[in-house]
């Protein structure tokens, strides 16, 4: 007993250095990039977000720890939506988005109540009336959907080789059955770990709350060695890279694949047709020019007719994380829809969270989740028919 409680122990204070140390590492690489910046601006022209009248010199300022944020950056880093559009255009390699992130750490207890809303029910046991929220929670949506409840809120029991991890996603019901069902029909065998109890800390990360970002991935890594898969598959960006900064942190060995890559390397098992025209793959911001991209365009290529759009500097983020704050959003999104338009009648999603924000507009173009091509195409095939 006393090694059980000596262990629990060493485990929690391992946990909250973690915790500390993620905003010590935060604060010194901001530190670093004030030092480097040169003022081009060129961050600035890229991001989207709406911006009020400052100077880098004075976003710079109120980056560093201990100083004033002026109202007018305050404005500015509820309304940033973590894209990342300004890293790329930067000549000294500075990433301005960790740095606005930064700064919404310096104003975690101020921010706007739909930051605060959202992340309610997120997490570890909550605190207060948020636990009572919480449990009210996971309790309805157990009775609403009960095909679903046995993997709610519990850690997997059964040792596979695949963990499929929808996190807190997993209330997303529709693309959660559809990854069940295509898991099915390849023949994986895997095992579910899922809900908001388990949520991956992605959602507090990117509003600046690092240390309780880095206790939801303690907790998450502890549920994942329960079945110590050798690969953890997300159809979430978010998850995907919390995913792999649990690899880097806690030293696993397990590959992480967005759920697209997954059965794109599972093909031979499914039916090969084509049963849509011309198809847009959406460009997430966490999965931009990267394998999980590719893997979703080359699925719109079997399926479909891939169209190559280049949309110009029209920004393509769907603005879930600066939840709401910004204005200019809608603006934004009806245009990138527009131009999407002009080139494919479909758009296909690979980020269940782009799809998910983009389908609640009043687009006048169809927006899927690339998943729903494997299940059309199954849906299409006869029984007993050939695969291809």
């Amino acid at each position: 007993m006393e090694s059980i409680v000596k262990s629990t122990v060493e485990r929690r204070q391992g946990a909250s250095q973690k915790a500390l140390n993620a905003t010590e590492d935060m604060t010194i690489l901001v530190s670093q990039y004030i030092e480097r910046c040169i003022g081009c601006h060129r961050c600035m022209d890229a991001c989207p977000a709406t911006k009020g009248t400052f100077t880098i010199e004075e976003l710079n300022e109120a980056s560093k720890p201990g100083t004033k944020v002026p109202q007018v950056i305050a404005e500015f880093a509820f309304n940033c939506m973590q894209c990342g559009k300004c890293i790329p255009v930067c000549p000294v390699n500075i990433h301005r988005d960790s740095m606005v992130l930064y700064v919404k750490h310096k104003l975690r207890k101020q921010k706007p109540y739909h930051y605060s809303r959202y992340l309610l029910i997120k997490g570890r046991k909550r605190p207060g009336l948020a636990r009572t929220a919480q449990g009210l929670y996971i309790g309805m949506k157990k009775m609403m959907t009960r095909d679903l409840a046995r993997f709610m809120e519990t850690s997997p029991q059964k040792k596979t080789d695949v963990v499929f991890y929808p996190g807190c996603y997993l209330y997303s019901t529709e693309t959660v059955r559809r990854t069940l069902r295509l898991l099915d029909a390849v023949g994986c065998s895997y095992s579910v770990l899922g809900g908001v109890t388990a949520c991956c800390g992605a959602p507090h990360r990117l509003q600046g709350e690092f240390a309780e970002a880095e206790r939801c991935l303690e907790l998450l890594h502890q549920k994942v060695k329960t079945v110590n898969p050798q690969i953890v598959i997300t159809a979430c960006a978010e998850c995907f890279e919390e995913m792999n900064r649990l690899k880097t942190v806690y030293h696993e060995k397990f590959e992480v694949q967005s759920v697209a890559q997954y059965l794109l390397k599972q093909m031979k098992t499914m039916p090969k047709r084509k049963i849509r025209g011309k198809i847009v793959v959406h460009d997430s911001c966490r999965f931009s020019k990267s394998p999980q991209e590719s893997a979703a365009q080359e699925i719109a290529a079997v399926f479909g007719e891939l169209v190559d759009a280049s949309l110009g500097q029209v920004s393509s983020c769907c603005a879930l994380w600066n939840h709401g704050n910004d204005p200019g959003n809608a603006a934004r999104r009806r245009a990138f829809l527009r131009k999407v338009k002009e080139a494919a009648p479909t758009l296909a999603c690979n980020c269940l969270t782009c799809y998910e924000e983009l389908k609640k507009g009043d687009a006048d173009i169809e927006i899927i989740d690339v998943l729903q091509l494997f299940e059309e195409a199954l849906d299409a095939t006869p029984k007993g028919g050939k695969k291809k």
